[in-house]
């Protein structure tokens, strides 16, 4: 099942299922606090955002390069990405997200194939969007 896709301009980068909790997707208030010229602070409410976070353990080389370069524009300008919001039946939902942050992969050594070769991994990936845009 996709549970996240970053789109840059045209070119999906569809991330693999995350599990046992790596994936949680949630609305967080939007507010800012103001401070009046009584003295009294007050937060103004300006809506709901969707936040993002996402774990996944291993990635090939290429999966790797995709992604972090998704991420570094998503810290520049909003990116267009499909998500699976908690009430979902399984249909994803698109809006404009931040890259608020993310850890780069580590480089790993991981055993596969026949004769249990060594292959190289990168993996203890982690990412936060945030939704550019609140709404009700």
């Amino acid at each position: 099942m996709v549970q996240l896709i970053l789109d840059t301009e045209g070119y999906n980068v569809s991330l693999p299922e995350s599990i046992k909790g790596g994936y949680t997707a949630s609305l967080r208030p939007l507010s800012v606090d103001v401070e009046m010229v009584t003295g009294r602070l007050v937060r103004e409410l300006r809506g709901s955002v969707w936040e993002i976070g996402y774990q996944y353990g291993y990635f090939d080389d290429a999966q790797k390069n995709r992604v972090i370069a998704a991420c570094q524009k998503g810290q520049s300008q909003p990116i267009r990405c499909g998500f699976l919001p908690p009430d979902s039946a399984g249909g994803l939902s698109y809006s404009s997200f931040f890259v608020t942050s993310f850890q780069y992969p580590r480089f790993f050594w991981g055993r596969g194939g026949a004769g249990e070769q060594a292959i190289p991994l990168w993996g203890d990936f982690a990412l936060t969007l945030r939704q550019a845009q609140p709404h009700d």
